[in-house]
C-alpha cells in the first residue's frame, strides 16, 4: 500500500506523520499487557474477585472551602490536591473557575490554605482562599503551548515541593503533563518550558508518589488507540525528569468505551494495611461516583470495585491516627467538601 500525502501544509503533514506514528506503537503494543500480567510479573496473584469487596461508612460532608462569598463569583473548584507544609498548615490547590462549566477554559489553579493541623477537625471555611499575589498557584502560558490547566497534585522532593498537572495542547492526542516547583508552597514556578511527556486519549489527572527508589505518575488515559477502554495507566522515573513509557494499571473492559477514559478519572492510589488501594471517578455512571478499587501490587487493579463512594474527582487525606477523609469538589459545588471514610484497613 502506497500513502500519497497531496497538497499539505508542513504542518498538517507532521500531524498527520505523528498520528501514524503513535497508531503504529499503539499496534506494537502487546494487546495482553493487563493488570494480570503486571500482577505476574510481580509475583503476585491477583485478588479473588469474589473477596474483593468491603463495606464502608462514608461520613458526613463538610464544607472545607466554601467559594460562594468570593467577590466576582460565583466560582467551582474541580480536581485538586491536599498536601501538609513544614509549619503544618494545610494546602489546597485545585482548578478554579466561574461557573458555569464550559463557559471558558479553565486556566488558573486556585490557592487556599488551613492553619488547622488534624483534619478531624477540619469544619465549614476551614480553607480560605491564599490573598495576593499568592491567589493562584499558576496560570496558563498560552506561549508555551498551555491550553489550560487542569488536575495539579503536589508531592515532596528533598528540600522542594513539586506540583504535576495538565495542560493541554494541540489536541486530545498531544496532551501534554508538565511540571512546577516550589520551596514554600506560595510561590511555583514551571522546571521547564516543555511537557515531561504527552499522551493519547486526553490524557489527564496525574497523581505522582514515590514507590521505592522511583517516582510513579499514575493518570488517567485509555487503554490504547485502537482500544478505547477506560484506564488508569503510570510512568516510573528515577529523577522527574526521564520517564518510562506507559503500563496500564486498570483497565475497565466492564464498562462502554469512550474516546476520552471517562470511566477512570481522578485517579489516586494510597496503601493501606498492605493493600494498595486506587479510587476513580466514574462520571458517565454518575457524576458523582467514585469506585475504590484493591490489589496486592501497586501496578495492577482488577477489574471489580471493592467499594462505591459519593464523591466527585476525590481525594484522599489521613490524619495523624491514620483516620481517612475523601474529598468531594466540581461545577455546582461551591468549592471543596470533605467526608470521613471508616471501615478501611489500618
Amino acid at each position: 500500500r502506497v500513502l500519497r500525502l497531496i497538497m499539505v501544509s508542513s504542518r498538517d503533514r507532521a500531524f498527520v506523520l505523528s498520528s501514524l506514528t503513535l497508531l503504529v506503537i499503539a499496534l506494537l503494543t502487546d494487546p495482553a499487557e493487563t493488570p494480570e500480567a503486571h500482577a505476574w510479573s510481580a509475583g503476585l496473584p491477583p485478588l479473588d474477585p469474589d473477596e474483593s469487596s468491603v463495606t464502608l461508612e462514608q461520613g458526613e460532608m463538610i464544607h472545607v472551602l466554601d467559594t460562594s462569598s468570593l467577590a466576582g463569583g460565583p466560582y467551582y473548584v474541580n480536581d485538586h490536591t491536599i498536601v501538609q507544609g513544614d509549619d503544618g498548615t494545610w494546602h489546597l490547590f485545585g482548578i478554579f473557575h466561574d461557573e458555569p462549566k464550559g463557559s471558558g477554559a479553565e486556566v488558573d489553579l486556585v490557592h487556599a490554605v488551613s492553619d488547622e493541623r488534624e483534619p478531624a477537625r477540619w469544619r465549614r471555611g476551614s480553607f480560605e482562599v491564599a490573598p495576593a499575589p499568592h491567589r493562584f498557584a499558576l496560570h496558563a502560558r498560552r506561549e508555551l503551548g498551555e491550553t489550560h490547566l487542569w488536575a495539579p497534585h503536589v508531592a515532596r522532593v528533598g528540600d522542594r515541593w513539586v506540583m504535576i498537572y495538565q495542560a493541554g495542547g494541540a489536541d486530545d492526542y498531544h496532551a501534554s503533563i508538565r511540571l512546577a516547583e516550589s520551596h514554600d508552597l506560595y510561590a511555583w514556578t514551571r522546571t521547564g518550558a516543555l511537557p515531561l511527556f504527552e499522551d493519547f486519549c486526553e490524557a489527564r489527572d496525574p497523581m505522582l508518589t514515590r514507590r521505592g527508589d522511583e517516582w510513579v505518575v499514575y493518570y488517567t488515559r485509555c487503554e490504547s488507540i485502537t482500544h478505547k477502554a477506560s484506564g488508569v495507566v503510570f510512568r516510573t522515573s528515577p529523577d522527574l525528569a526521564r520517564w518510562s513509557e506507559p503500563h496500564i494499571a486498570l483497565s475497565v473492559h466492564s464498562s462502554p468505551e469512550t474516546s476520552n477514559s471517562a470511566y477512570t478519572e481522578s485517579p489516586f492510589v494510597f496503601e493501606r494495611g498492605g493493600t494498595f488501594w486506587l479510587s476513580i471517578t466514574a462520571y458517565p455512571t454518575d457524576w458523582a461516583a467514585t469506585l475504590l478499587y484493591r490489589s496486592r501490587a501497586p501496578f495492577a487493579f482488577p477489574d471489580v470495585p471493592a467499594a462505591r463512594l459519593r464523591a466527585h474527582a476525590a481525594e484522599w487525606v489521613f490524619g495523624r491516627d491514620g483516620t481517612a477523609f475523601m474529598t468531594h469538589a466540581g461545577p455546582g459545588q461551591t468549592g471543596v467538601w470533605i467526608s470521613r471514610i471508616d471501615g478501611l484497613p489500618r
